[in-house]
């Protein structure tokens, strides 16, 4: 362990990346407080390797390590956002962490609003369905899909009225069929009349199939 987090400091990119990597195998949550400065490494694959072993050595979700994993969701390279999403879902920061992931819905770049919904259905976000369902419109369809999967898996059958409107309103096929599968879970005799209609009048033939799949 000494040996590797001495290597986190090496100038090789593919060397730093190797000791994150290890470590996070070790899985040792005293290697946290060496890990957490990667996630600002200038190599994305660093970067990507820090995050990932970060949720693995599971550190306390403190104020300071939420922030860092929100920062990093807005990383301009793809997979490093990807590995931000499973490290908060293996670290499981609170409710009230959460608030800065779902400010992330504000911004004017889809990616990052589709890393904030993606990071939003892996823990418990139940305290932030009102502020996903004000989000619900958004201009991109995967984001409102991710919305959608996030209000259907926290949200209970309270949400059951909004998602029957987006299952009618929605122009997304994607949206629609994500929301035929929420309903069918819910197992309440409203979802099932509501997917009966979406059989019947659903111009989608995927999303109709999602919904006699669900019914």
């Amino acid at each position: 362990v000494t040996l590797l987090l001495e290597m986190l400091r090496d100038e090789g990119p593919e060397m730093r990346r190797t000791a994150a990597e290890s470590l996070g195998k070790i899985g040792d949550p005293r290697a946290a407080d060496s890990i957490l400065p990667l996630i600002h490494d200038p190599a994305a694959i660093v970067r990507e390797a820090s995050l990932l072993a970060m949720g693995r050595v599971k550190p306390t979700a403190t104020e300071g390590v939420a922030a860092l994993l929100t920062r990093a969701l807005e990383d301009p390279d793809e997979s490093v956002r990807q590995a931000a999403v499973v490290a908060i879902g293996e670290i499981e920061p609170g409710s009230r962490l959460l608030e800065p992931v779902v400010g992330l819905l504000r911004s004017s770049d889809a990616t990052i609003r589709r890393a904030a919904v993606r990071a939003l259905l892996q823990v418990d976000s139940s305290q932030w369905v009102p502020a996903l369902v004000a989000a619900g419109r958004d201009s991109d369809a995967e984001v409102r899909q991710g919305i959608v999967a996030v209000v259907g898996e926290w949200g209970g059958s309270a949400v059951f009225p909004w998602l029957r409107e987006r299952l009618v309103e929605d122009p997304s096929p994607g949206v629609r069929a994500e929301v035929a599968y929420r309903l069918g879970m819910l197992s309440d005799p409203e979802a099932r009349a509501a997917l009966n209609t979406t059989i019947a009048k659903d111009p989608d033939s995927g999303v109709r199939r999602w919904a006699k799949r669900e019914n």
